[in-house]
């Protein structure tokens, strides 16, 4: 009896350590592919659930390059472009252009370029109304 509880407590702990390295390894950020890398640091989704309203969407990092591009709206809307792209790569999900247009994230990323230094602070994309104001 005792090495059954030894055995189920070792079976329990691997299981944690799996549930939480899943966990962790599908929210990883990820630097797109040449020539988006140019400009992003890291794409990560917010998320799971990846698809909530509430708490769903995405937090980049732009490198200098990508910050300068961004505070002007052409690239501001590449931007936006590979930034869709890498959250449904990441996710295998389309992404809700209900709850947020390609032309908002472009907006976000332009006030969010404006604003703040985007190479040293992540900034966050969410599904919900409150964009620009994270």
């Amino acid at each position: 009896m005792n090495t059954k509880k030894k055995v189920i407590s070792v079976v329990i702990a691997m299981l944690v350590v799996l549930a939480i390295s899943t966990t962790v390894m599908l929210v990883q950020a990820e630097t797109p592919p040449y020539p988006a890398s140019i400009y992003f640091q890291d794409i990560t989704p917010a998320g799971p659930p990846w698809l909530d309203e509430d708490n769903g969407g995405v937090r980049i990092k732009l490198t200098s390059e990508g910050d300068s591009v961004g505070k002007y709206w052409n690239g501001a809307w590449a931007l936006s472009y590979w930034t869709i792209d890498s959250w449904e790569s990441q996710t295998g999900k389309s992404w809700p252009y209900q709850w947020r247009s390609r032309e908002t994230v472009a907006t976000e990323i332009l006030f969010h370029c404006w604003r703040y230094d985007t190479t040293r602070r992540v900034t966050t994309i969410s599904f919900d109304d409150g964009w620009m104001w994270d």
